[in-house]
């Protein structure tokens, strides 16, 4: 009788880094399942507002070494954000009109990493609030503030 191991596949690694230098990932790309970033006295922004991101877990592994890390996250993606900091910052930030009971459980962004003398800054943020109210004139709409 033969022993039938299963094997786990597992995703590729696909990386953003910035040495002496900015990278920027915005606009309409896909997230793989494992992304790592890191900056070394740098700035790495990464914007998933208009990216693919699909069913499951992702994770992103964010490394800064004097330097930044800017993860930016539509409010409809459940994130968990575990990371330690030393001389520097590693936080989760709730911007604009954003309903943390929006996000489904259907996708989540886990952001694990470190930051030395540096900062790894997760965003939740919606769209624009310029860009909506540019919007809004533009069809006519008119703010009504209470």
């Amino acid at each position: 009788m033969r022993n039938h191991a299963i094997v786990e596949q597992s995703s590729p690694v696909t990386g953003v880094v910035a040495f002496l230098g900015s990278t920027e990932r915005e606009g309409h790309w896909e997230l793989p399942r494992h992304l790592r970033a890191l900056a070394v006295l740098g700035n790495v922004e990464i914007d998933l507002r208009n990216a693919v991101v699909g069913v499951g877990l992702y994770e992103i592994e964010a490394v800064a070494v004097f330097g930044n890390v800017e993860i930016t996250v539509p409010p409809e993606i459940n994130v968990e954000c575990d990371g330690d900091a030393l001389l520097g910052a590693f936080t989760v930030q709730y911007e604009g009109r954003v309903n943390t009971a929006a996000a489904t459980r259907d996708s989540t962004i886990r952001v694990t990493g470190s930051a030395y003398a540096a900062a790894v800054t997760v965003r939740v943020k919606g769209p624009d609030e310029g860009v909506l109210a540019k919007l809004g004139r533009n069809l006519g709409f008119k703010r009504i503030d209470r």
